[in-house]
Parts: structure tokens; C-alpha cells; sequence
């Protein structure tokens, strides 16, 4: 039996490529055209119900991106700072954070950096060969 849906990465004549192949009608696309599927999805995603969980599902195991790129800037127009993060697969994701959730964040990473500096204060116990 066929599935109705799948995709694939290939490689067309030296360049990767994806295949998706949906009830039996195929696309070839390449990077160019799923960075702008990606995003298009992306736009449609936020407008569909249920939405996005506020919280992130202890029981979803996410895409994790380690040590991503990222970038800050003022927007003279908005009372905050934008924050863009740099994901390999899913691309570049912006975020207008207002002043008074800069503050909140800023104390919650800098509770994470207090814990990881007691925690390598900590002495390793030896471990036998």
C-alpha cells in the first residue's frame, strides 16, 4: 500500500533536492523552494486551531539546534528588542520581545548561568578504572 505523503531528500544531478510525492503527484524542489515552503507553512501554521501549545510538551521530543546563531537589535518603533535565532533546518526566526519580558528573560538565563557555575564548583568525585 502507498502512503499518501512522502518526502525525501535526493540528490538531482549534484544538488540536493527534496521529493514530495502526495497521492501519487510528485514536486521536486530545491533549497530555494523549501526555505520558502518552510515559510509559507510557517504563516498558515499560526493561523490554524489548535494553536502552537504556550508551553513547550514534556512528552515532544523537539528538533534541537545547539549553540544556534543568533542577533539582536532596537526597533525605533517598538518598546524592546528583536531577537533573531538561527535554526540549520528551519532557517531564521525573529522575535520582537518588549522591555518588560527582556527583564524576565534576562533573569532566567542568568538563574541558569548561577546553576551551571555551582554545579562545575562542585568537585568530581574519582572514579576507578
Amino acid at each position: 500500500m502507498q502512503k499518501p505523503m512522502s518526502v525525501e531528500l535526493i540528490n538531482e544531478y549534484g544538488e540536493h533536492a527534496v521529493s514530495v510525492k502526495i497521492d501519487g503527484h510528485a514536486a521536486l524542489l530545491d533549497t530555494a523552494n523549501v526555505d520558502g515552503l518552510i515559510e509559507e507553512l510557517s504563516k498558515l501554521r499560526a493561523q490554524m486551531r489548535p494553536a502552537v501549545p504556550e508551553q513547550p510538551l514534556r512528552s515532544h521530543q523537539y528538533v534541537l539546534e545547539i549553540d544556534p546563531c543568533w542577533y539582536t537589535e532596537r526597533n525605533p518603533l517598538f518598546d524592546g528588542a528583536v531577537v533573531f535565532l538561527r535554526h540549520t533546518g528551519l532557517g531564521w526566526a525573529g522575535f520582537a520581545i518588549p522591555t518588560e519580558s527582556m527583564q524576565r528573560l534576562k533573569d532566567a538565563l542568568s538563574a541558569h548561568e548561577a546553576a551551571a557555575q555551582r554545579e562545575a564548583r562542585i568537585p568530581m568525585h574519582a572514579l576507578p578504572n
